[in-house]
């Protein structure tokens, strides 16, 4: 017996602006509503309350801004990329919209597990008594320490994560034309069991900055940008 084909099309997604104070949950519900007004032939569950086949690589946190969110739609029927592109564009609200669109056919239905990484770009506001040589050793002392303990607090339990295994890049990036915020280049773990997230590598850098400063460093991110998974 042949295995049954799938017919996916992967999907890479801009939420930006406001959009970005979206939840992940009203962020699917946008792209639900979106697929569902521009009449493409999706895969719909069974039972009482169908929806349709749609499922994201990594929910993107409230606040974050995202260059390439990846999502898999699943389709009856192959089509052309352009054309997903061009109707899925003409339904979603300013803010939300659609990079670039891959359509594969075979055997495999999913497409989007075994990411294990995230790029994140941070702009943080000028912080007084700050300067970037201080923010620049800070990042140093993050990267050459051995562990890195950060406590995490859940509905069910506290407990201590050493985030530093999941640390891979982390970068200070001189500032964008006529803007003064101090950037931050990051590369983080994605995979559940050994997840990081951007807001802890700053609280991170506030420790360490607090230690060279003599006195408590506050880092305010202006804003925060997913740049793409892998």
């Amino acid at each position: 017996m042949q295995p049954p084909i799938y017919h996916c099309a992967l999907v890479s997604l801009r939420k930006s602006g406001r959009m970005r104070y979206l939840s992940h949950l009203d962020f699917a519900r946008a792209l639900d509503r979106a697929v569902r007004r521009a009449g493409l032939p999706v895969k719909y569950s069974e039972g009482f309350n169908p929806s349709a086949h749609i499922s994201f690589a990594s929910a993107l946190p409230v606040g974050v801004a995202g260059e390439r969110e990846l999502c898999q739609i699943e389709l009856e029927r192959p089509l052309p990329p352009e054309d997903i592109l061009r109707a899925l564009s003409a339904q979603l609200p300013e803010g939300l919209g659609v990079v670039d669109v891959r359509v594969v056919s075979g055997p495999r239905r999913k497409h989007l597990s075994g990411l294990t990484r995230a790029e994140y770009e941070v702009e943080l506001a000028p912080a007084p008594g700050v300067t970037v040589e201080a923010i620049e050793e800070a990042v140093r002392r993050v990267l050459d320490a051995g562990t890195l303990i950060i406590t995490r607090e859940t509905r069910t339990r506290t407990r201590e994560v050493d985030i530093r295994p999941g640390i891979y890049k982390l970068e200070v990036m001189p500032p964008a034309s006529r803007r003064p915020e101090l950037r931050l280049r990051m590369t983080l773990a994605l995979a559940q069991d050994s997840l990081v997230k951007p807001g802890e590598v700053i609280a991170i850098l506030q420790r360490f900055l607090t230690d060279l400063v003599g006195e408590e460093i506050v880092l305010t991110p202006v804003r925060m940008t997913r740049l793409g998974m892998y």
